[in-house]
């Protein structure tokens, strides 16, 4: 282990003794560690520079260092390795929830989300909106999954979740996904005339602005959510299927 640190901080000094493919191992541990802390809630970018700190205990050459998106595409491919053991033994749902999950690393502005990580937040808007729309599995699925994207690219995450949930969802989940920042600025008056009224003219238009709502009001610490597990088992018993009596008592 001492040898090992030995040689990493050797490189970043430009040691000639550096093994030929020291620097290719150091910018992989240097890789690891800021997908870490990306999922964790922290910029890509910053995220490298802290983690060449950690790991190489001295200076590092910029042109040795990774790019955010060698980080953002080792986030996506930890996040796709897990997806994939879901997908060895289940359905589209158990994918979903293999995505879902990774959220509880996902830490939020505790002002702004003082419920705490983005998978408790996921579950509040999944509550929420099924107390008004308890038979809709898509726009469930909607709320479910609208923040997946946080665990692979904080910058540009509605893009990067729906891109995750490719095949996973209907057209109908996909749009209210992809309307959700347009619902939101409706709602904050800062959508421009004819996008506001494309929006409104939607037959989706008030499910949209549901879930929009649903993510305002998802803040609350101590809220009392169903489990991860709960809220997938709602969704596949509302996969083509009648309501079962205890959903209808819920």
């Amino acid at each position: 282990m001492q040898d090992e640190h030995a040689r990493d901080v050797a490189q970043t000094t430009g040691d000639a003794t550096q093994p030929p493919d020291g620097t290719d191992k150091l910018r992989r541990r240097i890789t690891g560690e800021a997908a870490r802390a990306v999922t964790t809630g922290s910029d890509a970018r910053r995220a490298v520079f802290r983690a060449a700190r950690r790991v190489a205990r001295g200076w590092v050459p910029p042109d040795q260092l990774p790019g955010p998106d060698e980080v953002r595409g080792e986030v996506e491919r930890r996040l796709d390795a897990t997806a994939a053991a879901a997908r060895l033994g289940g359905d589209r749902f158990d994918r979903i929830a293999s995505l879902v999950s990774v959220l509880e690393t996902v830490r939020q502005h505790p002002q702004k989300h003082p419920e705490g990580d983005a998978l408790e937040h996921s579950l509040q808007v999944f509550d929420l909106v099924r107390v008004e729309r308890p038979f809709d599995e898509e726009l469930l699925t909607a709320a479910l999954t609208h923040d997946v994207g946080k665990a692979i690219d904080r910058d540009q995450h509605a893009a990067a979740g729906i891109a995750a949930l490719d095949g996973l969802i209907t057209p109908r989940t996909r749009w209210l996904l992809e309307m959700l920042p347009a619902a939101q600025a409706h709602h904050e008056h800062r959508l421009g005339h004819r996008a506001r009224h494309r929006l409104e003219r939607h037959p989706d238009f008030d499910d949209v602005m549901l879930l929009a709502d649903a993510d305002r009001r998802a803040r609350v610490r101590g809220y009392e959510t169903p489990s991860l597990e709960e809220a997938i088992a709602v969704l596949r018993s509302l996969d083509g299927e009648e309501p079962t009596a205890a959903e209808m008592d819920g």
